[in-house]
């Protein structure tokens, strides 16, 4: 498993398209958004943990949820994190998460463009992100949305060659 990073050079979306029923995340979505980000993200997510990290943290001004239809849960979350110290000028994508039963919706796609509307609405110009190898349907979602490939070190440049072949479509040559 190895990091990647990925940078969104901008312009950034003035506006995200509109989705019935995403909102900010409130305290009391503490408990659904700790069970999807458990099981996303495969390590502990506890109530304590979601407010720690995500909606009382002072460096995360919002967390995207879209409630599922199933009560009480969630079907897709991201935050906006800002880091200016680390990233001056840029909004940071945290935590996107989709429920496996959501996955191959767009509602990944989705949640991050309204990260990414949020950081323009805070005049920020670009945005960073760190995902994982393993997470492919991520990756082309994030390239879709204009985010593209940086290699903080060989490693990453590594994984990234050996990702890309596995994104993009087989052809079939036709020797003639």
């Amino acid at each position: 498993m190895t990091q990647l990073f990925m940078t969104h050079p901008g312009p950034l979306p003035a506006a995200a398209v509109p989705a019935p029923g995403l909102r900010p995340a409130t305290s009391a979505d503490a408990s659904a958004l700790a069970r999807l980000l458990s099981v996303a993200f495969d390590e502990q997510w506890d109530e304590a943990r979601v407010r720690r990290e995500l909606l009382d943290a002072v460096d995360v001004p919002v967390t995207w949820m879209l409630p599922s239809s199933v009560e009480g849960e969630v079907s897709a979350t991201a935050s906006e994190r800002i880091m200016p110290q680390e990233y001056p000028g840029a909004g940071y994508v945290h935590y996107v998460a989709v429920s496996a039963a959501e996955q191959g919706r767009g509602l990944g796609t989705m949640i991050t463009a309204r990260c990414l509307a949020g950081f323009t609405d805070r005049g920020l110009t670009t945005a960073v992100l760190e995902t994982d190898d393993f997470r492919p349907g991520a990756v082309v979602s994030y390239l879709r949305l204009g985010f593209v490939p940086t290699y903080r070190d060989e490693a990453e440049m590594l994984s990234w060659s050996a990702l890309f072949p596995t994104l993009l479509p087989s052809r079939r040559t036709v020797h003639g």
